[in-house]
C-alpha cells in the first residue's frame, strides 16, 4: 500500500498548510526515529554537535553556551556518557576542569542524521523536474524569509 500523497490540482492556502504540517510532522518522526535508537533528546543532539564542531570543551564553557545550570548539564554529560556518545578527560594541569568530547558514537549519531536529511533532499532532486526543483527551493526560501522577518 502506498503512502505517498496525491498532488492537489489547485493549490491553495488551505492545502499548503496541511502539506507543511505533514511534511514537519514526517521529518520530526523520521529525526525521532534515530533519537530513540540512541536514547537521546533534542537538548543532548545540541550538546553533541557543539561538542563535534569545537573539539573538546570545558563542562563550565557547555553549560555557558546552553544557558544550562552545571548540575543539570552534569546529570544530563552522565547520560550521555552512560550511552557512549561522549567522553570526560580530566585537565593535566587542573584536575577540577573537566573536558568533554563526542565519542565515534557520537559522531555517528550526527552523521545519521545529516544522512538522513541527504536522502529526503536527493529523492526530492530525483522526483522533481529542474523547474519544480527551482519553485519549490524559491517557495521554501521565501516562506524562510518571511519566518526570519517575522521573529
Amino acid at each position: 500500500m502506498s503512502t505517498a500523497r496525491k498532488v492537489s490540482p489547485e493549490p491553495n492556502a488551505a492545502h499548503l498548510e496541511e502539506v507543511l504540517n505533514e511534511l514537519v510532522l514526517a521529518f520530526n518522526h523520521r529525526r525521532q526515529s534515530i533519537l530513540d535508537r540512541y536514547s537521546v533528546n533534542e537538548m543532548e543532539v545540541d550538546i553533541i554537535s557543539f561538542l563535534n564542531e569545537n573539539e573538546m570543551k570545558k563542562m563550565k564553557e557547555v553549560g555557558e553556551h546552553f544557558n544550562i545550570k552545571l548540575s543539570t548539564l552534569t546529570s544530563t554529560i552522565d547520560k550521555l556518557e552512560k550511552n557512549k556518545l561522549v567522553k570526560r578527560k580530566n585537565s593535566k594541569e587542573d584536575r577540577r576542569v573537566i573536558y568533554i568530547r563526542p565519542t565515534n558514537k557520537g559522531e555517528k549519531l550526527l552523521t545519521e542524521l545529516d544522512e538522513s536529511m541527504k536522502l529526503v533532499s536527493e529523492a526530492t532532486i530525483k522526483a522533481l523536474k529542474p523547474d519544480q526543483l527551482a519553485g519549490l527551493t524559491k517557495g521554501l526560501e521565501a516562506m524562510l524569509n518571511f519566518l526570519k522577518e517575522d521573529s
